[in-house]
């Protein structure tokens, strides 16, 4: 196009805030690439698939049932967390480097985490023991939760001083042996047309569960815990400060309850991660949309580099952290839904360039604490530097999972921790 005078008609010049300079890429491109792996991301299963699920659901809490009854160690009367999501797309606190490879689509339609108990700690005087531990871990003695829990959890324990200590990894191999016992089981008299065990995998901690019916595959992270009520004094100092939250959420809701998760060390090994699995449920609520879905992008996009100590669940940790630095009315806004995306990698870039990940509940607990991630680190470089492209591959890998505008495949990668059922 020319003007009258036959010179180049200037083009007008493109915002400021429209163009990131790290990159080159156009914010209004990136928004919209946000917003279909968003859409794409969370496709309706359809009637007949969540029939499916709830089937399934209620199969995984009959094998419990019978692990139960195997030797009587899970509680009768039990709670269970279920989170939407699995273990690797950062439900819980767990080092991802320990888990297999397993991806939507290829090897399940729709994932969860289930928190088991195998003690519930109300009513009885625990104090946590935290000076041999590492920050965020604490180690169990047996003594407060009576005889009968001590003569029941004798072989899965670690003595020190005189004292009893409850060993996490002897408690997942005893957990992983069960659930597969059970499983075995159910294999071996299948019910026609019912559920099926396609594989159980004890890793990390967890037990992975895969399981079918009719045409969809769950994906079940089973977590043995032990479960809180209230508030650790490790984190006292947390609750004391000022939250994005206040105001939004009650204080009990935040602060009602807290777990202790098996780690991934040697099966000696006698200390728990602290978890707050439950609080995160809640904090999810206060969250504003678009960085839920700058915090999703991010995650699809750094898919396969995930590994070692740093995952998915670190990403949501600098997610809770960006909430208290910055205005909810800017987040809240979905034309910044671009901007969320490249802050997170930002701050994932310069977390590990500092060998830094504070957790977001305990002060002075460190998730990297001086180590390094070379592998992530290049991967967030890679995303950073060119993150239209990396968001064009997400979707185009959903696409392919859910077989393109198909309502067959994937079910969806819902954000983890939207999905809560409590059973007693």
């Amino acid at each position: 196009m020319t003007s009258p005078e036959g010179g180049a008609v200037p083009r007008p010049a493109q915002p400021l805030t429209d163009l990131d300079f790290h990159s080159g890429a156009r914010i209004a491109e990136l928004n919209q690439l946000v917003q279909e792996l968003s859409k794409r991301m969370a496709r309706d299963p359809g009637i007949r698939a969540t029939q499916e699920l709830v089937v399934l659901k209620d199969f995984v809490f009959s094998l419990l049932g019978l692990v139960q009854q195997l030797d009587g160690r899970l509680p009768l009367a039990n709670e269970y967390l279920l989170l939407s999501g699995g273990a690797r797309q950062g439900s819980v606190d767990v080092d991802p480097g320990v888990l297999d490879r397993l991806a939507p689509g290829a090897d399940y339609d729709v994932d969860y985490t289930l928190l088991v108990p195998v003690l519930q700690a109300r009513g009885c005087p625990v104090t946590l023991d935290l000076r041999r531990c590492p920050p965020g871990h604490a180690w169990l003695a047996l003594a407060p939760f009576g005889p009968e829990a001590c003569h029941r959890w004798a072989d899965c324990c670690h003595h020190h001083g005189g004292e009893a200590y409850l060993a996490p990894g002897l408690v997942s191999a005893w957990f992983s042996q069960a659930l597969g016992t059970v499983a075995d089981w159910t294999r071996a008299v299948p019910r026609p047309g019912g559920p099926a065990v396609e594989r159980v995998a004890g890793q990390g901690g967890l037990v992975t569960l895969l399981l079918s019916h009719g045409a969809v595959r769950a994906l079940y992270d089973v977590v043995p815990v032990v479960a809180f009520q209230g508030w650790p004094a490790a984190a006292r100092e947390w609750l004391g400060r000022s939250h994005f939250w206040d105001g939004k959420l009650r204080e009990e809701d935040v602060a009602g309850g807290f777990y202790l998760l098996p780690g991934s060390g040697p099966a000696s090994g006698p200390a728990w991660r602290l978890s707050f699995a439950r609080s995160e449920l809640h904090l999810k609520k206060a969250v504003p949309p678009p960085l839920l879905q700058a915090y999703q992008a991010a995650r699809a996009a750094l898919s396969g580099a995930w590994g070692g100590r740093l995952g998915p669940y670190h990403l949501w940790t600098l997610v809770l952290w960006a909430c208290e630095r910055l205005p909810a009315r800017y987040l809240g806004r979905e034309e910044n839904a671009a901007h969320c995306l490249l802050g997170l990698l930002d701050d994932m870039a310069a977390g590990l360039g500092a060998g830094a990940c504070p957790h977001y509940f305990l002060p002075g607990c460190d998730r990297l604490a001086g180590g390094s991630e070379p592998g992530l680190a290049r991967a967030v470089a890679a995303v950073r530097g060119d993150p239209a492209g990396h968001l064009r591959q997400a979707v185009e890998r959903v696409k392919m999972a859910v077989g393109g505008d198909q309502s067959q495949g994937w079910l969806g990668a819902r954000t983890p921790g939207f999905s809560i059922s409590l059973l007693s």
